[in-house]
């Protein structure tokens, strides 16, 4: 009797083991390649970035890892309907052919998962590119992501509006459809009412700070003060400023000219026969001229 016993304990213990075994097979057991295309479909139609994070093999340097992230924050439409065609299994790489709708059109989507660490994971090789040209400015808004545009911008695919920078200071948005291979946009862009209301603003604050307390003419503020002819020593120039110079930009957006300025300058020092003296000028026509470039998002100008 007691070694029936032993017998059955014994043969409970191998069953749960088993059971045990079959049970942990089921849940932990890798995804097939195609189910982790179609997470990484689902992901794009969701706008669900965290889990597209966590199915790439390799991060982008920093800056492009930025604007791949923010530009498909602001993507103005995810894909729609995607599904699996086929799957093409190479050893430790499957490629992937899917279709997705995008633009209330199809597109072929094509991407390669690469097996690492018992994981299929995305190969970075396969994402957009998108070039954009724009006759002014270094950068565009690509989604929610400021991007330079001299190089292509790389993108998970998903429409995007392509925006104009400085937003607000120039106008101009196509949007970039971006599936398999490289997009182009041509971006038409033109200058805003703001554009000329933001560079005067500009103007006023320098104009402001050429008009400082001085013991010399201040360079670079349009400024001919003819004390010499009448100081043999200066000992220091105030001004007052009664118009400050009025701001038109160039149509092509790369030059300006303030004119029409009214200043007074006020010069104090000795003259040539050693007496203190003070004389007064006024310019009724003070002009301040330069370049203007947009960089990033932001409008810059160059006093000449």
């Amino acid at each position: 009797m007691r070694r029936a016993v032993v017998i059955g304990v014994a043969a409970g213990a191998a069953a749960l083991i088993i059971g045990g075994g079959v049970v942990w097979w089921l849940v932990a057991r890798s995804p097939t390649a195609e189910e982790s295309a179609m997470r990484y479909l689902d992901a794009l139609a969701a706008g669900d970035f965290a889990t597209i994070d966590a199915m790439r093999s390799e991060p982008l340097e920093p800056a492009a890892e930025t604007v791949l992230e923010q530009a498909f924050a602001g993507a103005s439409e995810y894909v729609r309907s995607p599904k699996i065609d086929h799957v093409v299994a190479d050893g430790e790489a499957t490629t992937v052919h899917a279709t997705v709708e995008l633009a209330g059109d199809e597109h072929a989507l094509t991407f390669d998962l690469i097996a690492k660490g018992g994981r299929w994971l995305l190969d970075e090789e396969d994402l957009g590119g998108l070039t954009v040209s724009t006759p002014l400015g270094d950068s565009v808004w690509v989604g929610d992501a400021l991007a330079p545009v001299a190089a292509p911008i790389l993108l998970l695919p998903a429409v995007y509006p392509v925006v104009a920078a400085p937003r607000g200071l120039l106008a101009g948005e196509e949007p970039a459809i971006i599936a398999d291979g490289r997009s182009e946009v041509a971006l038409d862009v033109t200058l805003t009412p703001r554009a000329t209301d933001r560079a005067q603003e500009q103007i006023d604050a320098y104009a402001d700070s050429c008009a400082e307390p001085a013991t010399a003419v201040p360079a670079h503020c349009g400024l001919k003060v003819p004390w010499a002819a009448d100081l043999a020593i200066l000992d220091g120039l105030t001004f007052r400023i009664e118009t400050r110079p009025t701001v038109r930009l160039s149509p092509d957006a790369t030059t300006f000219a303030a004119t029409e300025g009214v200043i007074v300058a006020t010069a104090e020092g000795s003259t040539r026969a050693g007496a203190p003296g003070s004389f007064t000028y006024r310019a009724d026509d003070w002009a301040l001229r330069g370049t203007i470039a947009f960089t990033g998002d932001e409008m810059v100008l160059a006093v000449d």
